[in-house]
């Protein structure tokens, strides 16, 4: 074995020891840059718009991106280049990307009631980014692929960037990043100036439309924990920023 193969499977052994010892619960994503994650997201964003296509309305993208650019402002990523786009589908969904691509479905806008209800999911979504979720998932459920190419100098494939799309779309994020996007999620709301307890009504309707329309909901149950256990949280979260949300839906005075 020469001496350049040599320091590579040793370079392999080393990380993967490392592997093994990641915790269950979300950790500060290091191995990829931010560079990286960007170029990962704009691959998986070009992956997912060529399946699912695009609505090209100016004025409804023009909505969505003047709420999205709003919150994501008072993240603590505010230098990416953040893109809000409206995927051509009927089911009621919201997805991002690594880098900070944001997406809400066709049947998303049709479902919210307000531009303080689309503040709180484009604010789920950009905590996601924000805390570094995406990157969280490449390091741990796809390491002998991507990340491994990235530690070579070599970009990842199209079909590796294929199956981190799909993993997103299907089973989505651990029951703690659910959590912390909603907490985060709501900070944002209510530092860029929205009714963040907007949030909590949107959150409530969808627990009661779950049993009622399964098809258009199957996606966005599916990859989230129980609604009933974030709406509690986020009620006690919401309280403590002055919000009067036992009956009635509107930030105290």
């Amino acid at each position: 074995m020469n001496m350049r193969r040599l320091i590579g499977v040793l370079m392999l052994i080393v990380v993967s020891a490392g592997l093994v010892a990641v915790p269950v619960a979300p950790v500060s994503a290091a191995l990829i840059s931010t560079q990286q994650e960007i170029e990962i997201g704009r691959q998986a964003a070009a992956e997912i718009e060529g399946e699912f296509g695009i609505v090209t309305d100016p004025a409804l993208n023009q909505y969505v991106t003047n709420v999205g650019v709003r919150v994501a402002a008072v993240s603590e990523r505010r230098e990416l280049p953040w893109t809000f786009k409206i995927l051509n589908e009927n089911e009621v969904n919201a997805i991002s990307l690594p880098g900070g691509f944001i997406y809400v479905t066709r049947g998303m806008l049709s479902f919210l009631r307000s531009r303080d209800e689309l503040a709180f999911v484009l604010a789920h979504e950009i905590g996601h980014v924000a805390k570094r979720h995406h990157v969280q998932i490449i390091e741990r459920n796809f390491f002998s692929s991507i990340v491994l190419s990235l530690i070579f100098g070599r970009d990842a494939t199209a079909a590796q960037i294929a199956n981190f799309a799909r993993f997103l779309m299907t089973r989505g994020f651990s029951r703690e990043a659910e959590f912390e996007a909603d907490r985060v999620g709501v900070s944002y709301a209510h530092r860029a100036r929205f009714n963040a307890a907007a949030g909590l009504a949107f959150m409530e309707r969808l627990r009661a439309a779950e049993g009622r329309d399964p098809s258009n909901f199957e996606v966005l149950f599916r990859t989230h924990p129980a609604l009933a256990d974030r709406i509690v949280r986020v009620r006690q979260q919401l309280r403590g920023l002055g919000y009067q949300v036992a009956r009635r839906l509107h930030k105290a005075s």
